[in-house]
């Protein structure tokens, strides 16, 4: 029997894995207890450089050199795009001597330095380059991470703990775009200060991954880079799952940059004042995210996979379409608080489903797979919502997004009772 503190080796076919120890295996354990404290530290930092920041960042940049809109939508474009590589980049992270929260501090080293560099840019040209790299970068940690919370924390509170570090992203998120707002709203020469504090905060998140416990597995004999992507194509489970969580995030994703428009155009929307538009996206979404966390962690841990889908979806299913049928600013605070629930209940649940269905040892290389999906996915989204705006107008652009919350949750009430997929979450348990 093995020890207290042990660690258990398994071989594995075609990849040596090593499992977490016992100790992490304890919810008070320092491994967990590490992990939790710099996991948290580290989403407080990066919440103060991610879509937000890099929109407001955008915006002034717009300013300086006189960017285009096109030029603008490739940026933020790319931060999605770049996703596709990561079922690349984490076989090679698998190849490398490093353990994958040090490759993780490489890539935000690579951010940090990015935006270092785009604060001294003289050009729009230099300026795009290092923004691209940035935006590369800090998209590639994200199927390591799901491996380091699978051995540091237990099943039964692995949500909890999860949703708990995720909170601290939004305030990040509030904190970093009151001090930016004060610094760029008096001059957007200031951009550099913005870029220099960005840069700082993503050394501070390279550090925080080295301090988070990661066991290293032997490396084992060098698979092809793409091979990842085979997942897609073999385990008809996981793309199910995959197709009916896409549903969701479309509709979600196509409607996200639609509802400021909504607000503020006077033809097609309802023109209100900017104090209220940011009163919605930078105060009542982001605390509306920050409470329901823990209680969503908490949810994760509690029920099965597809009821936890569900709830996230119902919140979507009431709030999209509520945002959109009315001009009652109170009725949009109300679906606002709903998206802003739903959405915290959406990221734990896509930081975490691949763990209850994967094979252990295949953990990060599916979680690379729904990444890829994710960034192609969340790329798309938006230009096909503007282009229904364009059509046929906003109501339109709420009923779709209705019509595939709807497709979804009905697929996943069927999904649950399929014989599969029972077989698989009872293998998982067992495993």
């Amino acid at each position: 029997m093995q020890k207290q503190g042990e660690i258990a080796f398994n071989v594995v076919d075609e990849t040596n894995i090593i499992e977490s120890s016992s100790a992490a295996a304890c919810p008070c354990s320092k491994a967990a207890q590490r992990t939790l404290f710099f996991d948290s530290l580290r989403y407080l930092f990066q919440g103060a450089f991610d879509t937000e920041f890099c929109t407001v960042i955008l915006l002034m940049a717009c300013q300086l050199w006189g960017i285009t809109t096109k030029i603008k939508v490739v940026i933020v474009s790319v931060a999605f795009l770049s996703m596709v590589l990561t079922p690349i980049t984490q076989q090679l992270a698998k190849r490398s001597r490093w353990n994958n929260m040090q490759v993780s501090a490489l890539y935000f080293a690579l951010v940090g330095t990015a935006f270092f560099c785009g604060a001294f840019a003289t050009s729009w040209g230099t300026f795009f380059f290092f923004m691209i790299i940035a935006r590369i970068f800090d998209k590639q940690q994200i199927p390591l991470m799901i491996k380091v919370y699978c051995d540091n924390y237990p099943r039964t509170c692995r949500g909890f703990r999860v949703g708990t570090a995720l909170a601290c992203m939004p305030i990040g998120g509030i904190i970093f775009s009151q001090l930016i707002g004060g610094v760029l709203g008096k001059d957007p020469g200031h951009l550099c200060y913005a870029l220099l504090l960005a840069s700082f905060l993503a050394l501070m998140c390279a550090v925080c991954f080295l301090k988070i416990p990661a066991q290293k597995a032997p490396t084992g004999r060098h698979r092809p880079l793409w091979i990842n992507f085979r997942i897609i194509t073999r385990d008809r489970l996981f793309v199910g799952i995959l197709c009916l969580y896409s549903l969701v995030a479309i509709a979600n994703q196509m409607t996200l940059p639609l509802r400021v428009e909504y607000l503020a155009d006077h033809r097609r929307g309802l023109g209100v004042s900017y104090g209220t538009i940011l009163a919605i996206f930078a105060v009542i979404q982001p605390l509306a995210s920050i409470i329901s966390g823990p209680f969503w962690g908490k949810l994760y841990d509690h029920v099965s996979l597809i009821t936890m889908r569900q709830c996230v979806t119902v919140c979507f299913l009431i709030g999209i379409p509520l945002f959109f049928a009315t001009d009652n600013i109170n009725t949009i605070y109300l679906a606002s608080i709903l998206l802003g629930i739903g959405r915290s209940g959406g990221v734990i649940f896509w930081s975490l489903w691949v763990s209850g269905i994967a094979p252990r040892k295949k953990i990060s290389e599916y979680m690379s797979a729904n990444t890829a999906v994710m960034g192609l996915r969340d790329a798309l989204a938006p230009l096909f919502g503007y282009i229904l705006l364009e059509c046929a107008g906003p109501w339109t652009v709420g009923l779709t997004a209705f019509i595939l919350l709807t497709i979804s949750l009905l697929g996943f009430e069927s999904l649950q009772r399929h014989p599969a997929y029972t077989k698989r979450i009872s293998d998982i348990k067992n495993n």
